[in-house]
């Protein structure tokens, strides 16, 4: 099967899915149960094409879905995309998801003894470093981050991001589903290393 033609029948069965969620005056238990019926046989089958063995059929599919308007079909391609195996379908899901952040956080990790430093640190982020997302390139990866001490700049490449600002520096990597893994690096009044995680979900 081509690329094409997967991807032509995704948005048949996401034209038919829109129509199956249109609202009606009057919907009877039994018809009401007919629309549950055929729309979970739909995502079964939009399941079995992000499961395909065929890359090329997981990413055709993977790709129409996200770009849906279908908030339900969105979720599912994240929900597979982010758990896969392939590292392919999680960096697409990286990417996309990252683009719709306006604000990242990042959740910092218990320091069983922590300098006097992280101390401020913490007392001041409330255990949480955020930092907004101003612009995001999907081509290049590259994004632009705002905030107080925290403008500067940052990349995607793959399932990683980096971000460098004027008092922190991180690096963090796609681990379980679609949670991002890894370490911040501080300067200045808030010196020391904070491990810590970015939930995208």
């Amino acid at each position: 099967m081509s690329k094409l033609s997967v991807a032509g029948r995704c948005l048949l069965l996401l034209a038919m899915s829109a129509c199956w969620s249109l609202p009606q005056a009057e919907v009877t238990a039994e018809a009401l149960k007919q629309q549950i019926q055929e729309r979970s046989g739909k995502i079964k089958e939009f399941r079995a094409m992000l499961n395909d063995p065929d890359q090329t059929v997981r990413l055709a599919a993977l790709d129409v879905m996200l770009k849906s308007d279908d908030i339900a079909m969105r979720e599912l391609a994240y929900g597979v995309g982010f758990n896969s195996a392939d590292e392919t379908m999680r960096a697409i899901c990286l990417s996309n998801k990252f683009a719709d952040q306006k604000l990242i956080s990042v959740k910092i990790a218990d320091i069983p003894n922590p300098s006097d430093s992280q101390k401020k640190a913490l007392d001041e982020w409330g255990g949480i470093y955020t930092f907004d997302v101003s612009s995001y390139d999907e081509k290049t990866g590259q994004f632009k981050t705002s905030g107080s001490y925290r403008k500067g700049t940052g990349q995607i490449n793959g399932t990683r991001l980096d971000v460098s600002q004027s008092y922190c520096n991180g690096t963090f990597k796609l681990g379980d589903g679609a949670v991002l893994e890894g370490e911040l690096g501080c300067k200045g009044s808030w010196a020391g290393t904070f491990e810590g995680q970015i939930r995208l979900q």
